[in-house]
């Protein structure tokens, strides 16, 4: 059965909206949502449960560790070992940029890479912001498309399979502007660029 279906204002996201959103989440629902990057998929870091449904919306047979969106460095820096990454986040947060960092003990081993890192992001958008805050919740993010199909900028280009298994699709109109986020390695002395 499909979710629920909302328009929103990604420049001026509204109360209602938002507030419906993290009632979902914090249910551990799925949100498909225009983010600052592309059309992604959304739910709560800590609820195993949910990102196991957001990976099986993705066709993984199992939970993978995706990025987490946090609110700010202070809080990021709960979920990291790697010492100077305050230098590395005040250089490129917030914005469109996902740094991989050595994970804390407290990250939940769902969203640990084998390696033990953890991919971080804190976005600069108002309607990341503002799910963030009203879940006050680290989320989880991928985009909302399957394996090797293009990323996805307007809600028409998701295919039907996806928005059939989230709770909520948020239409905020194209995101012609806009491309996945750049990723950095910053496990090291050096980040290194994984994605640009």
């Amino acid at each position: 059965m499909a979710g629920k279906y909302l328009h929103v204002d990604i420049l001026e996201p509204d109360k209602e909206t938002v507030s419906a959103v993290s009632c979902v989440i914090k249910a551990g629902g799925t949100v498909i949502y225009p983010s600052d990057t592309v059309y992604g998929i959304i739910a709560d870091s800590g609820n195993r449960a949910a990102c196991q449904a957001v990976a099986a919306i993705k066709g993984y047979s199992s939970v993978r560790p995706f990025i987490v969106l946090v609110p700010d460095i202070e809080s990021a820096l709960t979920l990291v070992s790697t010492s100077g990454s305050v230098v590395l986040m005040r250089k490129y947060w917030p914005g469109p940029v996902t740094m991989v960092f050595k994970a804390s003990r407290i990250v939940p081993d769902w969203l640990v890479s084998p390696g033990g890192t953890v991919a971080l992001r804190q976005p600069a958008d108002k309607l990341s912001q503002a799910i963030l805050k009203e879940t006050g919740r680290f989320l989880v993010t991928t985009s909302a498309n399957r394996k090797a199909e293009p990323f996805p900028l307007t809600v028409e280009s998701i295919h039907a399979e996806i928005t059939l298994k989230t709770d909520i699709t948020l239409d905020g109109g194209s995101l012609q502007s806009r491309r996945p986020s750049r990723i950095l390695n910053c496990t090291g002395s050096i980040p290194v660029e994984l994605r640009n």
